[in-house]
């Protein structure tokens, strides 16, 4: 029996999925260093962190009329 509510599971999931969302195959190191679109956009700080978060939030709003994900909650 699972221990963790319908909550706690779908959390883990939707986290598990955005966390490395469209992830360039580099390190911040890297992209800092070349100064890739990446690292100016989000001045060098926490890169990769930042753009997987942006992206998966970009995706959440662009799908919302397709699969609202969130439609359910409160």
């Amino acid at each position: 029996m699972c221990a963790m509510s319908d909550l706690e599971v779908f959390t883990t999931l939707v986290s598990g999925a955005a966390h490395d969302m469209d992830h360039p195959g580099s390190n911040n190191v890297f992209e800092t260093k070349t100064r890739s679109k990446l690292a100016l956009l989000y001045n060098d700080a926490a890169v990769l962190e930042n753009h997987h978060t942006a992206s998966f939030f970009f995706l959440l709003e662009n799908v919302q009329h397709e699969c609202n994900i969130m439609a359910n909650f409160t």
